[in-house]
């Protein structure tokens, strides 16, 4: 059994690197470089990088609030306000939806679940809220912070292939593909974040 010198390929700016996977596909001879495992017992830990490419964005994105801070209102009996909240915060944010995955292998269907919730579906936010507003009377203003998002939707490129050739023993013989893409993949994924104030009446 012929052993692979492991490396791995960068994504998009939307793209997030998984774990390596297995694909049962039927296609062409098997490369130099193969291994030889049961269609049930392939080592996880061997070959390259599998990421998620992206493929279709929305034209919009959306306001997803993470932090509302105290609130303040101009009372209405003077000209004006001036407002600045003065303090610096640190927002932790995850997303536990709006990730779905389809591919056409079953049993990867048992294994993409466990390694999508890491789509940059979780991070931080921290402001020093130092601006000042100007206020109205009778105008509100809070801190706000918030994380842009836009829906995406792409593939999966790159896994271990086979043609099902034997290498005795019951096991099978696979080689990495680094170019093959398949299923699909949908998330609403961050495209930045910030903080700012929201001021309305």
């Amino acid at each position: 059994m012929n052993k692979k010198k492991n490396r791995r390929r960068l994504a998009s700016a939307m793209g997030v690197a998984l774990t390596p996977l297995v694909l049962l596909a039927s296609a062409g001879s098997a490369s130099a470089d193969t291994w030889c495992w049961k269609p049930d017992g392939y080592d996880m830990r061997k070959g390259d990088t599998t990421w998620a490419k992206s493929q279709t964005q929305a034209a919009s994105t959306w306001e997803d609030w993470v932090f509302r801070g105290p609130t303040f209102r101009c009372p209405t009996n003077v000209p004006g306000c001036s407002y600045a909240w003065g303090e610096t915060k640190t927002t932790g944010w995850q997303w536990n939806v709006n990730v779905t995955v389809n591919n056409p292998i079953p049993y990867l269907n048992k294994i993409l679940p466990s390694v999508t919730p890491s789509y940059g579906r979780n991070g931080s936010t921290s402001t020093t809220f130092t601006n000042t507003v100007n206020l109205s009377p009778g105008q509100y203003a809070q801190p706000i912070q918030l994380v842009l998002r836009r829906w995406t939707k792409g593939t999966f490129v790159g896994a271990f292939r086979t043609d099902h050739s034997s290498c005795g023993g019951g096991q099978e013989r696979y080689w990495w593909d680094g170019n093959y893409e398949f299923g699909t993949w949908t998330a609403n994924l961050r495209v930045k974040d910030y903080g700012t104030y929201n001021v309305y009446k």
